[in-house]
């Protein structure tokens, strides 16, 4: 019997070695990034959920030269054992003007997104023109009959005046065009025609500019994308525009609430234009120079951002940022949570006191470790204000045109 336990155990060993190799080798191709950056060839260390244990990023010695970037072929490795092959760019560091100031924005989609599909009362019953046209919510529709249409006005008007003629629909959803025909329908007792769809096409709100890149005269906000408020969906850019602003109040966390910033603009000129809305921020051009309380800082490479003390600078009322203690709980490197690399706890008792916390309104505020520029807040944990999420500035500054 002893003899049958030691055959099972030493077979069960390298089972064991090999289930947990090739689970972490599948976690590391979809969950580890593709690309690390750094300013010079070295060894790169991360953490792993195994005390003392580090994966480790060895770059070979062939440097790669290519018109963008040079890089290292390198293997990504756990007690010497590779796991997956990726890149290390080989980059300048860049230096940014960190910010934390109000903004507002203003973003108008390009065409017409479909937030809600409804039934309409006909003659011949309950009809829904939109499901019978296979549109889904979220759709974006961006022409009518070969037209663009740019405003729920124009299309509303098109369909009043087709007198139940087919419509022909050029549509995006997600990276997908195609076309699609609908057919308006009367509504009873309003003698309108109908196509039983909601739609917007524009979104407002306040935010944070988190820095400004002054080779480039370009700006970065919000470490998150404007994303439509009934469908989840990004809100696809067609203008968009960023102004002053001032926070009057500030509305607490509650059972109800996650707590909201409250603002309005200062004026009624455009401080700059939004070039892009991606899911790591809206990026754009600045119209005018913007005043800064503080000097410019190096931008962290993302395996730069570890565990402990940092600062964010965030404006919680008028005008004028503050710099508040936060502490960096833990890092992660999830290539498929992007906007929650960095979980911070809020610690500094002036800001728990007023704010109570991460609030709405705070997207976008810098944060700061070892004099650097490490990431911004994006969001907070629902169920405990005073933890909240942030972006690698590294992201952000990879994302801004």
């Amino acid at each position: 019997m002893k003899t049958n336990f030691k055959i099972m155990t030493l077979f069960s060993i390298p089972m064991i070695f090999l289930v947990l190799f090739f689970s972490l080798k599948i976690y590391t191709k979809d969950h580890m990034p593709d690309e690390f950056y750094s300013a010079q060839k070295e060894e790169i260390s991360i953490k792993t959920f195994i005390p003392f244990i580090d994966f480790k990023i060895k770059p070979n010695s062939n440097l790669v030269s290519a018109k963008e970037s040079n890089y290292y072929n390198c293997n990504f490795t756990l007690l010497g054992i590779p796991l997956k092959n990726i890149k290390l760019n080989i980059v300048n560091k860049k230096n940014v003007v960190p910010y934390g100031i109000p903004f507002g924005v203003k973003i108008f989609t390009g065409g017409i997104m479909i937030v809600k599909l409804n039934f309409v009362e006909t003659e011949n019953g309950d009809v829904n023109p939109a499901e019978l046209a296979l549109i889904k919510k979220g759709d974006v529709i961006t022409h009518v009959n070969g037209t663009a249409v740019n405003s729920k006005e124009e299309f509303a008007k098109i369909v009043e005046n087709s007198n139940g003629n087919t419509l022909n629909l050029d549509i995006i959803r997600g990276n997908v065009k195609f076309k699609t025909k609908i057919t308006p329908v009367k509504a009873v007792g309003e003698n309108t025609f109908k196509v039983g769809i909601w739609v917007r096409d524009s979104s407002s709100g306040i935010g944070t500019i988190t820095f400004c890149d002054e080779e480039k005269n370009m700006f970065a906000g919000l470490g998150h994308g404007i994303r439509d408020i009934d469908t989840n969906e990004l809100i696809p850019l067609s203008y968009g525009e960023i102004m002053k602003a001032t926070i009057k109040n500030i509305l607490k966390p509650s059972k109800k609430n996650t707590g909201e910033l409250r603002g309005c603009l200062l004026g009624d000129n455009p401080i700059g234009i939004i070039k892009s809305n991606n899911n790591s921020g809206v990026f754009g051009e600045l119209k005018v120079k913007l005043e800064s309380e503080f000097l410019p800082l190096q931008v962290a490479m993302k395996q730069e951002v570890k565990e402990g003390p940092a600062k964010i600078i965030s404006t919680i009322e008028g005008t004028k940022p503050k710099i508040y203690d936060v502490n960096i709980n833990k890092v992660s490197f999830d290539k498929k949570n992007p906007n929650k690399n960095i979980s911070i706890l809020i610690t500094d008792k002036s800001l728990i006191e007023k704010t109570g916390g991460v609030v709405q309104g705070m997207s976008g505020s810098p944060i700061i470790q070892n004099n650097m520029l490490i990431g911004a807040i994006t969001h907070v944990v629902s169920d405990n204000p005073l933890k909240g999420y942030g972006i690698f500035a590294e992201t952000m500054i990879n994302n801004l045109i």
